[in-house]
């Protein structure tokens, strides 16, 4: 499969000669400087999101710096169980638990604190490092993502704000992480990665699908669909994206249909124009949070489970990823 001639290779920086250099790309940017002084500093919002899937496991951790507060999540899912075995999740007053690194590409991102170490290192992928409590038990080693094509973008959200995310999915992991006395090998398994900084709106919305997995022959695949918050003018989200062994198509914009129960009732995920993407979600189980500390409200549900139906032709039946619907008053 060969990359969409749209796609090219990414710009050296997000502004150059006076101007964003908005598109997507099939590559990362180096330079992700977004210069924000003041008290307007606290409108960057900067995250990275990685996830691990083999048959018996999916593992999701997420680094989230929002200024005035910083998050810690992970949760790991046994999945010849169908729940999950394992959860932690902390927040930083000022955030000063997180530091973040100057881009996806380069440098380190970590949090650390008495209790809970965890790291993302960009060097040619990534290098996950993680050593977090959870109950009486751990959850602790190191995994490895790494680099195929992905997929850049750059997105004006208003007169003088951008966000730029660089997603990747399908991508060959390895590694092993202990959780108390069982191992989770991760060697042979799939990961994908949301790195986002952004000079957000107060209110953003969105709603999100991930996946990981073979196909019945032995291809590896990857899916990134969004709807809302980074949109065309037709209203099709520009950061949708099928990776196929290691390879990145630019897909057009989906509708998501969301039950009234969107940790236990069936999605639908289907494309705006065309038959592009025609999914159903089933969750098995939701990671959620709902947190309001005043200058900054978040809810979100992030179901975990199995997909049915087809992407480009593509049988996506039988595997796992996850589905979100997020707001934040930030």
């Amino acid at each position: 499969m060969t990359s969409v001639p749209s796609l090219k290779d990414a710009p050296h920086a997000l502004f150059v000669d006076d101007q964003w250099q908005l598109g997507v790309y099939r590559t990362p940017f180096a330079d992700v400087e977004m210069s924000t002084k003041g008290w307007k500093r606290y409108r960057l919002k900067e995250w990275h999101y990685v996830s691990f899937t083999t048959d018996e496991w999916f593992v999701a951790l997420g680094l989230v710096q929002l200024g005035y507060v910083a998050n810690l999540f992970a949760y790991a899912v046994d999945r010849r169980e169908g729940e999950c075995v394992a959860e932690y999740g902390e927040l930083s007053p000022m955030g000063r638990a997180l530091s973040f690194a100057p881009s996806s590409i380069a440098g380190r991102t970590t949090w650390r604190n008495r209790n809970a170490y965890a790291s993302i290192e960009a060097d040619d992928g990534w290098t996950v490092e993680l050593d977090l409590p959870v109950g009486a038990e751990r959850l602790s080693g190191r995994a490895r993502i790494e680099t195929r094509e992905s997929l850049a973008m750059l997105h004006r959200l208003g007169p003088n704000r951008v966000a730029y995310t660089h997603k990747a999915a399908g991508w060959p992991a390895s590694g092993e992480l202990t959780l108390g006395g069982r191992r989770i090998r991760l060697d042979g398994g799939l990961a994908a990665s949301d790195w986002t900084r952004s000079q957000a709106n107060r209110v953003t919305e969105w709603k999100w699908v991930s996946v990981n997995g073979f196909l019945e022959d032995g291809t590896s695949v990857g899916l990134n669909l969004s709807a809302q918050v980074y949109e065309d003018e037709r209203g099709h989200s520009v950061e949708n994206a099928l990776f196929v062994d290691g390879r990145v198509r630019h897909l057009s914009g989906v509708r998501f249909l969301v039950p009234s129960s969107p940790q236990s009732q069936t999605w639908r995920i289907a494309s705006l124009e065309g038959s592009e993407v025609d999914l159903e979600f089933e969750p098995l189980g939701a990671r959620e949070e709902h947190t309001n500390l005043g200058l900054m409200r978040t809810d979100f549900v992030q179901p975990y489970g199995r997909f049915t139906g087809h992407v480009c032709g593509l049988d996506f039946t039988g595997l796992f990823g996850v589905v979100e619907v997020h707001l934040s008053v930030w």
